[in-house]
């Protein structure tokens, strides 16, 4: 096989790992969304536990993509817009300035579709708080 194929190939198939492992780590992260919620205070302990070790830039991201899947199950996305809310509202000045600016866009625009697309009332009211909280910690920064 030609070297250009053999690197093409190779960064395919890096692609795809990279897509799988992202799909895991969002998959793990529904799980860590349904322990939070458990009614037993050992799992629930050791999910807040593990949720506070998350990078709060991997937590934004691992959130929206909670929120934005309406697939998921609904008390898990309810869960995650108000574990983001939060993050917003208690880590904002740690968290949001760090992230790119194209990045900042994207959620501004995500929040922004997803209050537009969302059909649940209750999860379209979530997205809103979190969306005033942002803008709320914008109005002196920007």
């Amino acid at each position: 096989m030609p070297e250009d194929q053999v690197g093409k190939l190779e960064a395919t198939e890096n692609t795809i790992s990279a897509m799988a492992a992202a799909a895991a780590e969002q998959q793990q992260f529904y799980l860590l969304l349904g322990n939070l919620l458990s009614p037993d205070n050992v799992v629930r302990k050791q999910a807040e536990e593990t949720y506070e070790n998350i990078p709060g830039q991997s937590k934004i991201t691992f959130l929206l993509q909670a929120i934005r899947n309406t697939t998921a199950a609904e008390e898990a996305r309810q869960m995650a817009a108000v574990l983001l809310r939060r993050l917003l509202s208690s880590a904002f000045d740690e968290v949001y300035p760090a992230l790119p600016s194209d990045v900042q866009t994207a959620i501004k625009s995500e929040l922004l579709m997803i209050i537009q697309m969302e059909t649940q009332s209750s999860m379209r009211k979530k997205v809103c708080d979190i969306a005033a909280e942002l803008a709320r910690n914008l109005i002196g920064v920007y």
